[in-house]
């Protein structure tokens, strides 16, 4: 089976070793009913691989394995598609009956994915907002530190971190957490001097605080 996911990246589970390179092999060379499946609607299949004309490299490498018919089966959930390849070593197209069984198989094990694929997504969104929170809690705290040593409001105090960020080319979070790390009374004697700075270049037009 070959799971193939919306940006293109695909993963392939054998349970041939066989199978498995031969996998690697339409991989490499772009060429197989596996590789086809993905843009059918139906099963790509190949009752005789003597005979087939479709596929040359596939065809030759297939036959050196001893295989001579391959149905490659696709299924399609939330932008992904599995691909089961069936493979036989004896000439003449796989019995219909073996369709509805593999399908059912790849359907289970699609839907599985599927939910795995959301729960996963779900957990990178979890960590990202907590992730948020936490810098918004910590700028939060070095803002109202820097109110109270330059005794302003959250505007202005917000406005310095912002400019010693921009000025240092420094994240926000990180000015932030030297803040908090600072001793209070040398951060309020820095800040006293970038306020005073700020203030003299706003008035010249100079440029920003670094």
């Amino acid at each position: 089976m070959t799971l193939w996911l919306a940006d293109g990246v695909h993963r392939t589970a054998s349970t041939h070793p066989d199978i498995d390179a031969l996998a690697s092999f339409e991989e490499e060379t772009g060429e197989g009913p596996d590789v086809e499946a993905p843009a059918s609607s139906a099963s790509v299949r190949s009752g005789d691989l003597v005979t087939e004309t479709r596929w040359p490299r596939f065809r030759y490498y297939a036959l050196g394995m001893g295989l001579r018919t391959f149905r490659a089966l696709p299924v399609r959930r939330n932008g992904m598609t599995a691909v089961v390849g069936l493979a036989g070593y004896r000439a003449g197209t796989l019995p219909a009956s073996v369709e509805p069984p593999v399908r059912a198989l790849a359907e289970e094990s699609l839907d599985a994915l599927v939910r795995d694929h959301g729960l996963a997504s779900v957990t990178v969104e979890v960590g990202q907002l907590k992730g948020a929170l936490a810098t918004r809690a910590l700028v939060d705290r070095a803002t109202g530190m820097v109110m109270r040593a330059l005794d302003c409001d959250a505007d202005r105090a917000f406005g310095i971190l912002r400019s010693i960020s921009q000025g240092t080319n420094r994240k926000l979070d990180q000015i932030a957490q030297d803040v908090v790390d600072t001793d209070s009374d040398l951060l309020a004697r820095r800040l006293r001097g970038i306020g005073r700075r700020a203030s003299r270049s706003a008035r010249g037009g100079g440029p920003p605080v670094s």
